[in-house]
């Protein structure tokens, strides 16, 4: 049932994987690598900014859904939500206005900011739409109309920075235009949803007291990342920070893959542990953990071990070779900041200690940021990339250790041993393939397909067997059926 329904999104995933990749062919490209820098600093910016301003209320709609449902009062969630929209909406573009009256800012950075406050506001509302359909386990038109914003944004950015030259802009033009879209999809159905409820002020700051820990936690995590690019910025040039941002861009299929699997199976944690207990949540994490490593342990090995081929195809000529040093160590930080994101976690926000894994995560922020300004002047993106991987380790330690007070989350171990044993065995053959990126692509997938099967990751090769027994058995009843009972049937008087 989970691998079933995170097949269901899998194409969002794959979309989200190709328009990533596509849009930094095409932006690192476009755009001088200066201009890319100045758009990596402001989507770090604005990032951080729609984190700590919108996130709780994204968070809330999910966390309180099935709530609201048992209790017989999905109109007061949805009004309440709503009321929220409106107020965080409108605050966001005055206090953005205010800035940049008080700021006196030039006409470039006017303009990025302005793209930027309009994408955010647009995303935080289409945002709590997605959420809203993960709770109710539609996860039809949450795929649906993700790829939607994705495919238009990207189409709108290209054609924004190529027919009207908006520069660094673009991509939160495009972005702006995609969510202006989307919500109008989304509208209706919200608005239907709350006309019989009424807002509650006391449920506003409930979901406020919920959501305002956890998007702190994520907003510390944001804000040392964004810190970390000035800081590189400052001790190198934008045109590191562009590399930098490039990289990060192609390791961001680790990270849509812990989102598929997150949109898919967090759902089935909350609901056995609402529902059922601690056991009954272990025993579906269990099998959670095992999936996510299956799935992002070879990724992240296998972007690593291609790291020259693909910056050298898909990153600008001025970005690629500092961008081919730091991805390596980008695709470790993806797949532990992963783990601590989408697995690790849980524990905190079940047990509804959201404020102490914002805590938590302040320790290895701050050793980012100095080992980034340690690092950066010699090894440039790469040593930014270091810090990263460093910082995402402490916090798993953190996170393991601290977590397993409030709720133990299982580790299967037996499983990740195994898929630890295929990614080594993948990763040698890999190693060994002659240099080229197609090739070295297939030499791991298949390797690694190879020896799952053999070890049996995840009962796969059992699935396999019958897969293999019931199209076996089909054939053999068509065979039966064309020859057979044809020919009896010729054979009758």
């Amino acid at each position: 049932m989970s691998a079933r329904r995170l097949l269901g999104i899998l194409p969002l995933q794959i979309a989200q994987a190709l328009i990533g990749l596509c849009a930094i062919a095409a932006f690192t490209r476009l755009m001088s690598p200066e201009q890319f820098g100045q758009y990596a600093l402001a989507l770090s910016a604005s990032m951080l900014a729609h984190t700590l301003t919108f996130t709780w209320a994204e968070s809330a709609a999910f966390r309180y859904y099935s709530a609201a449902k048992a209790e017989g009062r999905l109109g007061d969630h949805f009004a309440t939500l709503i009321v929220i929209a409106l107020a965080l909406g409108t605050s966001a573009f005055l206090g953005t206005a205010l800035a940049l009256l008080s700021a006196g800012a030039g006409s470039d950075i006017a303009g990025i900011a302005a793209f930027a406050a309009s994408a955010a506001v647009f995303r935080f509302l289409t945002r709590m739409a997605r959420e809203t359909d993960r709770a109710a386990l539609h996860l039809e038109r949450y795929a649906a109309r993700e790829a939607l914003y994705l495919i238009l944004g990207f189409g709108a950015g290209v054609a924004c920075l190529t027919l009207f030259d908006f520069g660094a802009a673009a991509p939160f033009a495009g972005l702006a235009l995609a969510g202006l879209v989307v919500f109008a999809f989304d509208a209706p159905a919200f608005v239907n949803q709350a006309r019989h409820g009424d807002s509650d002020l006391d449920r506003a700051q409930a979901y406020l007291s919920y959501g305002a820990p956890l998007a702190l936690a994520l907003a510390i995590d944001l804000g040392v990342q964004t810190v970390s690019r000035f800081v590189l910025a400052a001790q190198t040039s934008s045109a590191e920070v562009g590399a930098f941002a490039a990289a990060f861009g192609l390791a961001r299929p680790i990270d849509l893959i812990f989102m598929a699997a997150s949109a898919a199976l967090a759902p089935l944690v909350l609901s056995a542990y609402e529902e059922r207990g601690v056991e009954a949540a272990r025993s579906v994490a269990r099998t959670n953990v095992a999936l996510l490593a299956a799935l992002t342990l070879p990724m992240g090995v296998g972007l690593a071990l291609v790291a020259k081929p693909l910056s050298a195809l898909l990153v600008g000529e001025g970005l690629s070779a500092s961008a081919a040093g730091a991805l390596p160590w980008l695709a470790l930080t993806g797949v532990f900041a992963g783990f601590n994101l989408h697995y690790w976690s849980e524990a905190f926000q079940l047990t509804r200690r959201t404020g102490l894994r914002a805590l938590i995560m302040l320790g290895p922020g701050a050793v980012q940021v100095a080992l980034t300004f340690v690092l950066a002047p010699t090894f440039g993106a790469a040593g930014a990339a270091m810090a990263a991987a460093a910082s995402a380790l402490l916090a798993m330690v953190f996170l393991v250790v601290l977590g397993r007070r409030l709720f133990a989350l299982p580790i299967a171990a037996s499983a990740l041993a195994r898929i630890a044993l295929a990614t080594m065995i993948m990763a040698l053959a890999v190693w060994f393939t002659p240099n080229g990126l197609a090739l070295r692509v297939v030499v791991g997938v298949f390797t690694y397909v190879a020896a799952a099967l053999a070890l049996d990751i995840l009962g796969v090769r059992t699935a396999a067997s019958a897969v293999s027994q019931t199209l076996v058995a089909k054939l053999r009843a068509l065979v039966h059926f064309l020859f057979t009972d044809r020919s009896n049937a010729r054979r009758a008087p």
